[in-house]
């Protein structure tokens, strides 16, 4: 056997080895890989999400709300309890509040708070927050 054909026939090999890894083998670690750590993420005690955490896949997100107005408002606040959704990282399992007394919770007009800018009761009645302005920004 020549040297070519013996160089040609280890490249088949390894070609064929990253093939079959890449198409057939790959998928089914991976989906195996992401149940088991659902399972295990499932286990875990629930504990209160910092949006540092958040950050890890919201990052455009994150960068955007940290130079906000609400940058001093964990996203917790507004998106509810979050450990769920970092064990699941499905949209379904992260609260997207849309309703206008969520943010009348902090914009309202309180007697004695001056920190936060308010808005009276009337602005914006029947029209969701958000549909007007960007709470992340």
């Amino acid at each position: 056997m020549k040297a070519w054909q013996i160089v040609l026939i280890f490249a088949i090999l390894v070609y064929g080895a990253l093939y079959v890894y890449t198409f057939h083998l790959s998928p089914v670690v991976k989906e195996r890989s992401v149940e088991n750590w659902v399972e295990k993420e499932k286990e875990r005690k629930v504990s209160f999400v910092q949006s540092e955490v958040c950050r890890e896949c919201h990052l455009k997100v994150y960068r955007t709300w940290i130079s906000g107005n609400h940058s001093s408002v964990e996203c917790e606040v507004c998106h509810g309890y979050g450990a769920e959704h970092v064990k699941l990282r499905t949209k379904e399992s992260v609260i997207v509040e849309k309703s206008r007394d969520s943010c009348l919770i902090c914009h309202k007009e309180i007697a004695g708070r001056t920190a936060i800018k308010v808005v009276d009761e009337g602005h914006g009645s029947g029209v969701i927050c958000t549909y007007c302005h960007d709470p992340h920004r």
